[in-house]
């Protein structure tokens, strides 16, 4: 008689595009790591048609199960790599990062306490709200109050096997860069209760050159229409769009005009445009506009 092999509790997964060299070295902290264990956990790598030696890395490690699209199909990967998931719990993984001591330890333990509960469950790293902490929430308002822009990180995005497969039109704001951020709105919306942990998860390895596209323009535009869809309140609003603004286009303008931008290539073409035609009837940002003009010219 054969015997049924069971689910992974969790799946990792993992999108990827010419980043051969720093998801090998990803994919080595992961199989390196005491926490892991293969009868728990699965790797599932999804290529997004790479161009680099990405599948000759991969053959390093018969554990990974591998898929490579025939195209580029942009952020349509997250959806591919997930659809081939087969954990009880299935999450978005970056291709940089690696879990920090006891993070996927915890992480099991919890998944494991919750596999029979009627509960939306997230983890997300430590952030400037909340940290080493869970939080319950019932409402897609409470939700964005206790992890504001941090949902549009991928490694944020989890959900249960189950679950996923109810989300409908998965890819509909895929040209937005934002379909795990739509994902996570939804199931927060289904009338279940979410638990948030909170926890030091991931190390990130740093990448040269890390960009690509106008940051500015994709968090100020493209992740703004998305909250505005979800018909907030006026003050809940209002705090995330600030929150947006302070702790997220802020520091980055720092970055890349002040401090750090030869490490990045992100497209910073009209900024200022951007920037001022959603928010030049906040007044907090004048201040923090005059302090970055500060600190530009004093460089």
């Amino acid at each position: 008689m054969e015997i049924k092999k069971q689910n992974p509790l969790l799946s990792i997964c993992i999108p990827t595009y010419n980043r051969a060299d720093v998801l090998d070295e990803t994919l080595m902290s992961l199989f390196l790591n005491p926490e892991f264990d293969s009868e728990k956990v699965e790797v599932i790598v999804s290529d997004n048609c790479s161009t680099d030696n990405t599948s000759e890395i991969i053959a390093k490690y018969p554990l990974v199960r591998y898929y490579k699209n025939n195209i580029n199909v942009i952020d349509k990967n997250f959806n591919i790599v997930l659809s081939h998931a087969r954990g009880d719990y299935i999450r978005l993984f970056n291709d940089t990062l690696s879990f920090k001591t006891d993070a996927l330890k915890f992480m099991l333990e919890k998944i494991k306490l919750h596999l029979h509960t009627d509960v939306n469950l997230f983890f997300y790293d430590n952030m400037f709200i909340n940290s080493y902490c869970v939080k319950e929430v019932r409402t897609i308002e409470g939700f964005i109050k206790e992890v504001s822009f941090l949902n549009t990180w991928i490694a944020n995005f989890g959900v249960w096997g189950k679950d996923f497969e109810k989300i409908k039109d998965r890819d509909r704001y895929s040209e937005l860069q934002f379909v795990q951020v739509d994902w996570t709105f939804k199931l927060v919306a289904n009338g279940i209760h979410s638990l948030v942990y909170f926890n030091d998860f991931f190390e990130t390895a740093s990448l040269n050159g890390k960009g690509g596209y106008n940051v500015f323009d994709t968090f100020i535009n493209k992740y703004l229409f998305i909250v505005e869809q979800q018909k907030l309140s006026f003050v809940i609003y209002k705090i995330e769009k600030y929150r947006l603004f302070r702790y997220f286009v802020y520091k980055w303008l720092l970055t890349l005009f002040v401090k750090d931008k030869e490490n990045y290539a992100f497209d910073t073409k009209g900024v200022n445009l951007v920037i001022l035609k959603k928010y030049w009837n906040e007044p907090y940002i004048y201040p923090l506009l005059l302090l970055f003009w500060v600190k530009k010219i004093l460089k």
